[in-house]
């Protein structure tokens, strides 16, 4: 029986995915007051939802890039994939930044549609190689396909 082999990435990633996942946090506080004052569509979800949804997202985005680093380094589109990732997580951030501290809805839209493009795409890339590492990104698909219409919706509200 082998002993699983400790690497720098099985705390590096999971901590940049945490670095990501408080900055967006950070910048969402400065809009907190904003966002209570605004037109939502009857289908919101409670923020106690969101925030449990967005951390088994973190935790599932941590595996699928635990298992492309550990095991697919070698692929062709390895650097694309990692900087898919990387990406996404700048986007991920920036949509923080425009609704929430700068209350650019419209903008908002714009970077909501980036971000489905680039889980898309991650998935799509990833699932050559490894469909798991893919499959653990759909649920974030999802979300933020329902958090783009979400905000298209409250752009078009307000």
């Amino acid at each position: 029986m082998s002993l699983l082999k400790f690497k720098p990435n099985y705390i590096l990633i999971p901590l940049l995915v945490i670095i990501t996942g408080s900055a967006a946090s950070y910048f969402a506080e400065f809009g907190r007051q904003w966002h209570e004052t605004i037109n939502f569509p009857g289908w919101l979800i409670p923020g106690s939802y969101t925030d449990i949804v967005w951390m088994i997202i973190f935790i599932l985005s941590s595996v699928s890039v635990l298992i492309i680093w550990n095991r697919y380094s070698w692929e062709k589109n390895f650097r694309l994939i990692i900087g898919l990732f990387i990406l996404n997580a700048i986007i991920n951030v920036g949509w923080n930044i425009l609704f929430f501290s700068n209350q650019q809805l419209g903008l908002a839209v714009f970077q909501a549609l980036l971000m489905v493009s680039a889980v898309a795409t991650l998935i799509t890339l990833i699932w050559k190689c490894c469909p798991l590492a893919a499959t653990c990104l759909l649920p974030y698909l999802v979300w933020v396909l329902f958090s783009t219409i979400l905000t298209i919706n409250v752009w078009l509200i307000n």
